[in-house]
């Protein structure tokens, strides 16, 4: 069985949407003030932007097989051929 990767998109998009819920029942139920319920929305989308800031960073590192080795021969040789290497008058 093939594992697939993590969607953080999904969980980045679940928990928005059950702050929404949240802030919705919250709301009806009477439980917080209106500046609570501002400063709790507020908290929850910094959160939601710090998870997205870190997914973000965490994709952006290559993995260890994309980094070449230092062995590994040069793609532009530098030779007589080479205009970058006998720049021509």
């Amino acid at each position: 069985m093939t594992r697939h990767p993590f969607r953080w998109d999904s969980l980045v998009f679940g928990l928005f949407f059950a702050a929404i819920v949240g802030n919705w029942a919250v709301w009806k139920q009477d439980l917080l003030t209106t500046r609570q319920l501002s400063l709790t929305t507020s908290g929850v989308l910094i959160v939601l932007g710090a998870v997205g800031v870190a997914a973000t960073i965490w994709r952006a590192r290559p993995k260890p097989a994309d980094i070449p080795e230092s062995s590994a021969e040069p793609t532009d040789p530098e030779g007589p051929d080479n205009e970058e290497a006998q720049p021509q008058p």
